[in-house]
């Protein structure tokens, strides 16, 4: 069971499939609103992550509050109450953003593969508890529209079309990458990855959970949109303020873009595949994750 294959690039075992994969089609289920099927499929995920040692119990009842605190928010009405709730969730998914919180094993799949040749090494975990923060929140907190006016399709896809090129462009004007046409091996376990886990986690909690309450509290006081999209982008920009200035800023102008996205269409989906679409080009056509 635990002897290790190599599979779309990653290198994995029976375990960590059987892990996974219930939870993977939990996201899938969710693009589609399959809300109850996902929460289902995320139990039966956790069920076999606890049976084969990627959480223990203390990573057990970590996803347990996050999921009660969700759906308590969800359902009641009370300001107070969903203020408290809010917090504890706030709290809770940062700490399994920044695996701070006890009682996960999320198992490492990618370790020092050189996706360019003049770049760091590149190492990836399957983060459960980031993947559990993606699927609660989507399931049981982030509002969904199903459609958006056609108008402001356009908009939305001209302004992020600019984002995601100056993005790029900013990064190879700052030193950070240099232009790496490539088809690497990983590609398709990084997708997997890339999408399901970092891009749904975080566009559903810096988009459809804190920039939804934030538009809520200033919806109607003046600049209430913008002042909630430069909030949002900014905020996102700031959490990666660990690798440097320049990728503040650049983090900060996708945050921006996704943001504009998310207010103008409150569909979640779509800063999401911006998120993704940027961080795809990045990886097929530049270095990365960046240069030594």
């Amino acid at each position: 069971m635990n002897s290790p294959f190599e599979l779309f690039g990653l290198t994995l075992n029976a375990g960590i499939v059987i892990a996974f994969l219930p939870a993977l089609l939990s996201i899938c289920a969710l693009t589609f609103l399959l809300h109850r099927t996902a929460v289902a499929l995320a139990v039966l995920s956790t069920v076999f992550a606890y049976y084969f040692g990627i959480v223990d119990v203390a990573g057990l009842l970590g996803i347990f509050s996050l999921f009660a605190m969700s759906f308590g928010f969800s359902l009641f009405k009370q300001a107070g109450v969903r203020w408290l709730l809010g917090i504890g969730i706030f709290v809770t998914s940062i700490l399994f953003f920044v695996h701070a919180f006890p009682g996960f094993n999320n198992p490492l799949v990618i370790e020092s593969y050189e996706v360019s040749h003049n770049a760091v090494p590149f190492s990836k975990h399957l983060n459960f508890d980031k993947l559990m923060v993606a699927i609660a929140l989507m399931a049981l907190v982030v509002p969904r529209a199903q459609s958006s006016a056609g108008k402001d399709a356009v908009k939305v896809f001209a302004v992020s079309t600019l984002v995601i090129l100056c993005g790029l462009a900013g990064g190879v004007f700052a030193g950070l990458v240099e232009w790496d046409p490539k088809l690497s091996p990983i590609l398709l376990g990084w997708v997997i990855t890339n999408l399901f886990i970092t891009c749904y986690a975080e566009e559903a909690f810096f988009r459809g959970f804190i920039q939804t309450q934030f538009y809520q509290a200033f919806k109607h006081r003046q600049f209430g949109f913008w002042l909630t999209v430069v909030f949002s982008g900014v905020l996102f920009g700031v959490v990666h303020f660990p690798g440097g200035l320049a990728y503040t800023l650049i983090a900060s102008l996708l945050g921006l873009g996704c943001a504009y996205a998310y207010q103008k269409t409150t569909n979640i989906l779509v800063p999401i595949y911006i998120h993704f679409v940027f961080n795809l080009l990045h990886f097929s056509l530049f270095t990365y994750p960046f240069l030594a």
